[in-house]
């Protein structure tokens, strides 16, 4: 199966994005944390499987990256790439606890208590947090204040008739002997006017198929037009990488972002996609914590 990907992967590379910049300096006053929300698991962990969904009222979190007004973001300065500033990060902001608020569009308003953590020997920061106000159903991005924030709307799964034209021009891309392509989960979303169409399978959904039989971890990202797929990014590591939507947020600047959870067998983190010069990129990859 990962075989018949790879014509894919090679037309993807001409469209692939634009790498995310080096972290820019953000006056701290101006900035706001962002964290990752999510009710299963394995969303913010390392590794690939069925995390344990929490109870009702109860929520993993995860600081994420800092952003600023005008859409800028920073890295908490700890992380699988960058370590040396894991001791100040846990001093100055891990130790406390933190209240969020939900400023994606799944939750809007819900309200979180986190609390404190302490750094693994994978330096992990990971917390337990509870949210009370919004019903929060899987995942959602939350922040340490919502005023930089506008309201957004969240991806839509394409069901039933729908999806058809997407997994039809899927098809046309691949070998006809892919038996995935009615699979693969296809989500609708707008970032700055741009409509786009996400397309995604990770460890979930293939919990009807044979344990023997092959699997790609699919996270693509496009649009369709006179019922072809044109393709904007593929993922290129389908073997042993799953990714998945967190959800999508909107500054009150204009700019909007969606934000995935990127897990491996030994790391997890973030990526963030974005419009740049009018045209997708990924803005921002880092975060979370690798052994």
């Amino acid at each position: 199966m990962k075989n018949l990907y790879t014509c894919l992967f090679c037309a993807a590379s001409l469209t692939s994005l634009a790498q995310p910049p080096n972290s820019q300096s953000v006056p701290q006053t101006a900035r706001i944390m962002v964290a990752a929300v999510a009710r299963n698991g394995s969303m913010l962990t390392g590794g690939i499987g069925l995390g344990q969904e929490t109870e009702s009222g109860k929520i993993n979190v995860e600081p994420l990256a800092w952003v600023s007004p005008s859409g800028d973001w920073t890295s908490t300065g700890c992380d699988g790439t960058h370590q040396r500033g894991c001791p100040r990060f846990e001093r100055e902001y891990l130790k406390h606890p933190h209240k969020y608020t939900v400023v994606s569009a799944n939750g809007e308003g819900a309200i979180i208590s986190a609390a404190p953590v302490k750094l693994d020997e994978c330096n992990d920061y990971t917390t337990k947090g509870t949210y009370s106000g919004v019903s929060i159903a899987r995942s959602a991005i939350a922040a340490g204040s919502a005023e930089l924030f506008a309201d957004s709307k969240a991806p839509q799964l394409l069901v039933g008739p729908a999806a058809i034209p997407v997994h039809k021009a899927l098809g046309r891309l691949v070998p006809r002997t892919l038996d995935s392509v009615q699979r693969l989960k296809v989500f609708s979303l707008q970032l700055e006017g741009r409509k786009l169409l996400t397309v995604q399978r990770s460890y979930s959904d293939r919990a009807d198929l044979p344990e023997d039989q092959q699997f790609a971890y699919v996270f693509a990202i496009g649009t369709i037009d006179q019922g072809n797929f044109h393709i904007l990014h593929w993922k290129k590591n389908t073997e042993d990488e799953e990714e998945r939507i967190l959800g999508t947020i909107r500054l009150k600047s204009g700019r909007e972002f969606l934000i995935t959870s990127v897990t491996d067998p030994e790391s997890q983190s973030f990526r963030i996609y974005g419009i740049r010069d009018g045209k997708l990129a990924l803005i921002y990859s880092g975060g979370g914590a690798s052994c």
